[in-house]
């Protein structure tokens, strides 16, 4: 029983799924279970424990190289191709004598084990065995997704020993999603995007996405009477439902044309950003968050590092970028906003509508320090809107039609109910970290140009809406027809929400809640 627990320990901490948008982890426990069980059933003792010894010392190693130095040793393994060999003999030799002494001990072990089995009985006859075994894999493979078999410990191990041998880099997103190695998304992918006419002068449609910024952050949805209007011709949203309560579930979903509950963080399919480019558009991708949380298929990538601030980091790119000559462009900013720590995300120069006590800030939320946390908190959504409000008024300067669409990625949970949760990317999701608010602007010439699309999306902007809608939003702003599969997803600019819609909300791989669920779990 002991050799089971050890080898079952690499499951349970450094390959046990841990991040809210990912495989359920009680799903990816079962099949590591099942893997480990089933061997011990079907194997002999002896085939059993030497077949399973280099498992068992690699899962031991993997456990110390997280510990002591947090590196993953299987997304290190399936990189090895391309890592000089004398950096991998000088990263390795401190540890060949410990890694070596534990390889003696544990084939000293297996031989004990073994000998200790030889005389045992089996637990279940051959037969009864082989018939179990079949059942339970059975049973679970109707209920969970077909990729947790290859993330599951130990296949996950297996898989990479196969990739890292053969050079293929096709399951780097399965095993490593959070940040895979290689860009899913296929260069051949289409929208099959066009346009019935293309209209005179130059046109900029642009996306930012925000961070962290819940709907009654702002003003016009209920934020205290302290908090600066965005500029009056603007439409606000206040009901609109982030795809997930993580960044990098959300995102990914928020630029795609798949629904909340997909199996793959990243879908193998290009971005919209891919219709804008066929329809003629030059396309932008700005961000100061790691570009592989998106794996942006834009012709102009701009990653502009770890940055605190919006203002600074965009505000020369931004000019850059409108004074390229192209006469069509789509531009996507994905900002930081007020993503924790909330004190870091504004500056002397920026509003400060709260008093906060940044001076004396530790990090500690608790029904005490809430206050002071919410108010930092909300001078760093007073900053990100002053910031969205500057680059409106850029965007005004432009000649021809200009079309904005602002959302965040997702909210911000402030002890809100019974449960008093803080922060997002939970274990479940939470109505607080799932609303968000969405914001429409479009310049003069734009407006005239399209009086009855901006009178529907007035019409609509008090509608129950997702993230879903902005694609469809924005692209229908543009003219473009492009192909999308999805039921229940509204271009704002043209169609009539419902509503009595239901909206559905990431949960986890596979697994989606709803919007209604949400609500009745803060209850």
């Amino acid at each position: 029983m002991g050799w089971l627990l050890m080898l079952a320990a690499p499951a349970l901490s450094v390959f046990a799924a841990v991040e809210s948008w990912d495989f359920a982890p009680e799903a990816v426990l079962a099949v590591s279970g099942y893997f480990l069980a089933g061997g011990l059933l079907l194997l002999s003792p002896r085939a059993f424990y030497w077949g399973s010894l280099p498992l068992q010392w690699f899962g031991l190693v993997a456990i110390a190289a997280r510990m002591t130095r947090n590196v993953d040793l299987l997304e290190l393994a399936l990189q090895i191709r391309t890592i000089p060999a004398d950096q991998i003999r000088t990263a390795l030799a401190p540890s060949l004598l410990p890694a070596a002494g534990l390889a003696v001990v544990l084939a000293l072990l297996a031989f004990a084990c073994v000998r200790a089995e030889a005389t045992s009985p089996r637990p279940l006859s051959r037969g009864r065995a082989v018939a179990f075994v079949l059942a339970l894999g059975a049973g679970l493979a109707l209920w969970v997704p077909g990729m947790v078999w290859l993330r599951a410990w130990p296949m996950n191990a297996i898989a990479v020993a196969v990739a890292a041998t053969t050079g293929a880099s096709a399951l780097d997103n399965v095993l490593f999603p959070r940040a895979g190695l290689s860009d899913p998304r296929p260069p051949q992918a289409t929208w099959h995007a066009q346009r019935t006419a293309t209209p005179p002068g130059t046109e900029t449609y642009v996306l930012v996405i925000g961070e962290s910024v819940r709907a009654d952050a702002l003003r016009e949805c209920g934020a205290p009477p302290a908090m600066p209007p965005l500029r009056p011709d603007v439409l606000v949203a206040c009901d609109v439902t982030a795809g997930a309560d993580a960044t990098h579930a959300s995102v990914p979903l928020m630029v795609s044309r798949d629904l909340p509950g997909i199996v793959r963080r990243v879908p193998a399919d290009a971005t919209f950003l891919k219709a804008f480019e066929q329809a003629g558009f030059h396309t932008y991708w700005l961000t100061m968050q790691e570009a592989s949380i998106v794996w942006p298929d834009a012709q102009t990538l701009v990653e502009l590092g770890d940055i605190q601030l919006d203002r600074p980091a965009f505000a020369e790119r931004l000019d850059s970028v409108l004074a390229d000559g192209h006469p069509r462009r789509a531009v996507v900013l994905h900002t930081v906003d007020a993503h924790i720590a909330y004190c870091s995300r504004f500056s002397s120069d920026d509003p400060h509508p709260f008093h906060d006590d940044c001076a004396h800030d530790n990090g500690e939320v608790s029904p005490a320090t809430l206050p002071k946390v919410k108010a930092a908190y909300g001078n760093a959504v007073a900053a990100s809107m002053a910031f969205l409000d500057r680059f409106m008024a850029r965007l005004e300067r432009e000649p021809g039609a200009v079309f904005l669409v602002y959302s965040p990625d997702h909210g911000e949970a402030f002890l809100d109910d019974r449960r008093q949760l803080y922060g997002h990317a939970m274990i479940e999701p939470t109505r607080w970290d799932i609303q968000v608010p969405a914001v429409f602007w479009a310049n003069a010439a734009w407006r005239a140009a399209h009086p009855q699309a901006w009178q529907r999306l007035a019409a609509n902007r008090g509608a129950p809406l997702m993230h879903a809608d902005l694609v469809p939003t924005l692209l229908g702003a543009a003219g473009i027809q492009y192909e999308d599969r999805r039921d229940g997803v509204f271009d704002l600019t043209s169609k009539a929400v419902p509503t009595d819609r239901e909206r559905i909300v990431h949960r986890n791989f596979g697994k989606t809640t709803t919007w209604r669920q949400l609500v009745e779990a803060a209850r």
